[in-house]
Formats: C-alpha cells, structure tokens, sequence
C-alpha cells in the first residue's frame, strides 16, 4: 500500500470522546499503511485503564504532561512529562493518572488497528460494550490495576 506524507498541527486530527477519554488520532492504520497508529489522549485526573494484555500490537507511550503510573507485568514505575514507556505485546499492563490535574499521552501502536478499536461504534457507546469488542480486537481485560 502506498502511503502519502502528511502534517498535523498540534491542534488537528479526528477528535473523539472514547472510553473516558478525549483521543485525537493523528495516524491512521490507512494513513500509515498498516505500520503504526498514533495518537494523542487526554485523560481526567481520576482516570484509569483497567489491566489488559494486547495480542497484536506493541504499546509505545510517551508522558506530554501530568503523572501517571504504569502498571506491567509485576512492576509499578511513576511517570512525569518526559517519561516513556515501551510495552510489548502478551504483557499484562496499564496505567492511572496519580496526579491532581489531568494527563496527556502520545500513544502509538505497532503494527496499527488499534484505531480501529477505539473509533468502533461498541466503543464509543458504553463501556460494557468497549468491552465486549476488545476480545474482537484480540485485547483481554483483566480486571482493575492494583492498588
């Protein structure tokens, strides 16, 4: 597939409300021809993932602004703007913001479809069916982080 160069400012990209949080995708599986998917999030103080392990992808996140802590496999690591955090496929992981104010991520997937996952209609619905539609997207949720 043949790709095009493209630029976004700062402020372009699709933006959606999904799963809690504000994403403004700034690569597309389509854009990118499969390699990547990226994009950036804004999440609530008191936002959480719930523990998850992704089967296709590879998780990149590096830390805009605020302070979150990133739960993988057996290890807790606090992360404060500037941080960045490699999180290999089949490893269970996810994150909190543990700060007072919000957080903002870059988040890239290798290869790319998470898009596709966050920008589903299951997704952007409710999240019991965001769900139901991550075992599609082969991610497995595994309940909530540990304190």
């Amino acid at each position: 597939m043949q790709t095009n160069p493209y630029t976004l400012r700062h402020d372009e990209g699709q933006s959606v409300q999904s799963l809690g949080a504000l994403i403004t995708i700034k690569a597309t599986s389509e854009q990118t021809g499969g390699l990547f998917s990226l994009f950036e999030v804004s999440y609530p103080s008191d936002y959480a993932t719930p523990l998850h392990i992704h089967y296709v992808e590879d998780v990149a996140v590096y830390v805009l602004e605020g302070e979150l802590t990133f739960f993988w496999g057996i290890e807790r690591l606090e992360a404060v703007t500037g941080s960045y955090f490699y999180m290999p496929r089949f490893i269970p992981h996810g994150f909190r913001v543990s700060g007072a104010s919000r957080a903002r991520i870059l988040y890239a997937t290798f290869p790319a479809g998470f898009d596709q996952f966050i920008c589903g209609p299951e997704v952007l619905a409710s999240c019991s069916e965001a769900m139901k539609s991550a075992a599609r997207y082969k991610i497995e949720i595994l309940g909530p982080l540990p304190e």
